[in-house]
């Protein structure tokens, strides 16, 4: 039956096309114009069932399957494209050295308190490089938010405010960087247009390689 594949998120807005994205977590979402039709959007992605296919194999993969964090003595956590070891300790604070050091008394809400904690990061380390690259390519933004989206790594408003998920803070600095180049070049370039993409290969000539990379290994940023 072409309707096989579920869609597990449409999301309607007055976009001009249809937009298939395959989440972290290997779901399908579905952006779509107001006025295009249900059965439109089912042919449509039976036509690209195959690469549907693959692309929900690449994300299960890239290690959504594995298990949630539980936040116990040597567990791995990502930070700027490293990974540093858990450490439960008597403290007021999670601290970053050799290793991650994380409060026992926050484990009650650990992966509240350890989300925040990414948030903050984010917000310091995002800002910064947004700043850096809107000096050397003259691209101004208004302001820099951190969300909690799971579809999308960055997006920009009318208003030119830039915006990331937390989950970024975990991909190596050249990565970090490619995103806020795409996003900053949304604020002169709306579009995903051949003129948009040149703006972002001027700023950074290897853009493909790193934007395969976050395709690739971006499943993993999670906890």
């Amino acid at each position: 039956m072409q309707n096989e594949i579920k869609i597990d998120k449409l999301i309607r807005s007055r976009r001009r096309s249809i937009a298939l994205i395959i989440a972290p977590d290997a779901a399908l979402i579905v952006r779509a114009p107001m006025k295009i039709s249900l059965a439109y959007i089912q042919d449509l992605i039976f036509r690209k069932r195959g690469w549907i296919d693959r692309k929900k194999r690449q994300a299960l993969e890239g290690g959504t399957l594995t298990k949630a964090k539980e936040f116990i003595d040597g567990e791995e956590f990502l930070y700027l494209g490293n990974k540093y070891r858990l450490k439960i300790e008597i403290g007021e604070e999670i601290k970053l050295t050799n290793y991650l050091s994380f409060p026992e008394k926050y484990l009650v809400a650990a992966r509240t308190k350890m989300i925040e904690w990414y948030k903050r990061l984010a917000r310091e380390k995002i800002t910064e490089r947004a700043k850096v690259i809107s000096r050397t390519t003259g691209w101004e933004f208004k302001s820099v938010a951190i969300t909690n989206a799971r579809s999308r790594w960055g997006s920009c408003s009318a208003r030119g405010s830039i915006n990331f998920s937390w989950r970024l803070i975990m991909a190596p600095l050249e990565i970090i960087d490619y995103v806020v180049v795409h996003e900053l070049a949304h604020t002169v370039e709306r579009n995903h247009s051949i003129k948009f993409w040149r703006k972002v290969e001027a700023a950074l000539p290897d853009y493909k390689t790193r934007r395969d990379w976050l395709k690739h290994h971006g499943a993993a940023f999670k906890i």
